[in-house]
């Protein structure tokens, strides 16, 4: 089950937008689950709320979230390397 990111979450990244009105939080709410599933999915780890992760992996999320917001008419969903660079220390590594 994700995590409630209506809260101190979804506040950051209108923040970061500069967004003020309550008119797109559910698309913002969209937003950063997807980018909350795709921190886990690169990280390899597993987390049940919000404060379970490390600020920089929380900033990389809200900034996903972000660039997913301002490239949604764009093509393509890749990771920018700035996020994967805040991630990627905290990637497990299979040998």
């Amino acid at each position: 089950m994700p995590p409630d990111l209506s809260g101190q979450p979804l506040g950051e990244l209108k923040q970061w937008l500069a967004i003020s009105t309550t008119g797109e939080d559910a698309l913002l709410i969209r937003l950063l689950d997807t980018a909350w599933q795709v921190c886990l999915q690169f990280t390899g780890l597993s987390a049940t709320g919000w404060s379970d992760l490390d600020e920089a992996l929380r900033h990389g999320i809200v900034r996903f979230a972000a660039h997913q917001y301002r490239e949604r008419d764009a093509d393509g969903g890749h990771l920018p390397t700035s996020i994967a660079a805040l991630w990627r220390p905290y990637r497990m590594v299979r040998l």
